[in-house]
């Protein structure tokens, strides 16, 4: 018969590791406030516990819809979602803040916030950029109903960046257009993008691509218009200092100070 030989742990050592057993049972699963309270979800919420807070959040509300932090208590289920990745329910939650808490301080917030929401589920350029259309539609409402807001500023960074988007796209679009030589149909592309993306900052690429196409419809007056809008709105970038040496007749890779094609000097 095989002998049990007896393992003896010093008292000190078993004590310790009763300490650190008791304090990694505590550690993110005990929470001091009552189910069914705000501080509960939000006790959660800032530790980064997005499920059991936005469980503990959804009781709160649900059973106590009038009460005053109720839209607090919506907003910072919206904002956990947003931290979760769970951007088209993070818009769900912020439209309900802002039918149902109307008055609330915290609309404008769940405004922005719901445009966000929306500008994150759009994906790389390749894919759909249905959310990006949805995003510009929704921050440019949020210009209407807060013309003051502090958000302005953030605001137009952000329809600065999907107007980017967009241009990105369709420049994309082109070069499939200029591949199959259908390049009266990369002007039009380009025409469009000039007046509906004009607060993009590729603009300069679009009309140095625009003045390119013209060149391949032989429309020499269009080409130049090109270049001297480059030259007076964009000089310093890469496009304008390009369409400059255009315009002096200069090949593409000729340095700035050469002298005139035409004149020599």
């Amino acid at each position: 018969m095989n002998s049990v030989i007896p393992v003896r742990i010093p008292a000190a050592a078993l004590a310790a590791g009763l300490l650190l057993l008791a304090a990694a049972a505590g550690c993110g699963l005990h929470n001091p406030y009552p189910v069914g309270s705000f501080e509960r979800g939000a006790y959660y919420a800032e530790r980064g516990n997005n499920v059991e807070a936005v469980a503990a959040l959804e009781s709160f509300v649900r059973h106590n819809p009038a009460d005053s932090l109720a839209a607090e208590a919506q907003y910072l289920k919206g904002t956990t979602y947003l931290d979760m990745g769970e951007h088209p329910l993070a818009a769900v939650e912020f439209q309900i803040l802002r039918k149902d808490y109307p008055t609330s301080g915290r609309v404008e917030d769940a405004f922005f916030q719901e445009g966000l929401a929306y500008f994150n589920q759009v994906g790389r350029v390749q894919r759909d950029l249905t959310g990006a259309y949805d995003a510009r539609a929704h921050f440019l409402r949020f210009l209407e109903a807060f013309p003051r807001s502090v958000r302005v500023p953030q605001v137009h960074e952000k329809l600065q960046e999907i107007s980017d988007l967009l241009v990105q796209k369709r420049l994309s679009q082109i070069k499939v257009y200029r591949q199959l030589g259908r390049h009266e149909a990369v002007a039009v592309t380009l025409d469009d993008v000039l007046v509906t993306e004009a607060g993009s900052s590729l603009i300069d690429q679009v009309l140095w691509e625009r003045a390119r196409t013209a060149r391949k419809l032989g429309d020499a007056a269009t080409e130049t218009r090109m270049y001297e809008r480059l030259v007076s709105e964009f000089p310093e970038t890469g496009a304008g200092k390009r369409a400059a040496r255009a315009l002096r007749g200069l090949p593409d890779d000729a340095p700035d100070d050469a002298p005139d094609a035409e004149t020599g000097g």
